[in-house]
């Protein structure tokens, strides 16, 4: 597994990307996140694509998945 975070200098640029790999598993993951550094999407190379939504005090409301499993 490796996984890359990306910076501009010192500032997060909000991207995390997961690599796993395996006789069996081949996939990866890119985790997307907003201006207050939460989750905001985690989209996968199997075409699945994960939304999440926050309210004001910042608690997940929803999580809404598209695309393929």
């Amino acid at each position: 597994m490796s996984t890359r975070f990306r910076f501009r200098g010192l500032v997060f640029l909000g991207l995390v990307a997961t690599a796993m790999s395996g006789p069996a598993l081949a996939a990866s993951v890119v985790y997307t996140y907003d201006a207050l550094g939460r989750l905001s999407k985690a989209t996968y190379s199997t075409g699945a694509i994960i939304t999440y939504a926050y309210d004001a005090a910042g608690n997940r409301t929803s999580a809404v998945t598209t695309g393929a499993p």
